[in-house]
Formats: C-alpha cells, structure tokens, sequence
C-alpha cells in the first residue's frame, strides 16, 4: 500500500490556486480522503489564541481533489476555500 500524502492548495476569489505548504497523511483525516463538499476545521490558531473558542478558528470547505498518479503517485492536492465558521458551526468547530 502506498503512503497517502494530503497537500492543501487554497483557491482564491479569482479562481487561482496558492500551494498552502501544508501538508498532511491521511491518518489526519481519520483514514479517509476529505471529499467535495466536507469542511476541515483549520490545525492552526494564532499563538496566543484560545483554540476553543470558535471566534478564533477557520475553516477549509473543499471544492476539489486533484490526483496525478502517473507523476505523483499517492499525493492528493486538496483545494479548499477558507473561511469562517458560521453560528451553527461553532459547536464542532470548537472541539
């Protein structure tokens, strides 16, 4: 079995694709590749942030998965659009 490798490529408001340099196994995402249409709730929270309050948090909703087997085999790039959690979200986004 190949190792699975997640790259997160943020897609901009003009349609463009930014190299995020994250990039994460498949482990991360409990041993399943995030699909179309699943929100990621953003690892990082500024230092000094209180990561628990949703306030502080972001989330990625990805908007499309690229695989290249023939030049890279088990590496999927991720494209997300980030943004911030609504209301309703704040009970998961928390954690």
């Amino acid at each position: 079995m190949v190792d699975v490798h997640i790259r997160i490529y943020f897609r901009e408001s003009d349609g463009t694709l930014e190299d995020s340099q994250q990039e994460f196994d498949i482990e991360s995402f409990a041993g399943v590749i995030p699909a179309i249409g699943d929100m990621i709730v953003d690892p990082g929270v500024l230092q000094g942030l209180n990561r628990h309050d949703p306030k502080n948090r972001r989330v990625w909703d990805v908007v499309g998965r690229v695989f290249n087997p023939r030049d890279m085999v088990g590496y999927v790039a991720l494209v997300v659009e980030e943004r911030a959690p609504n209301l309703g979200e704040y009970g998961v986004v928390a954690g």
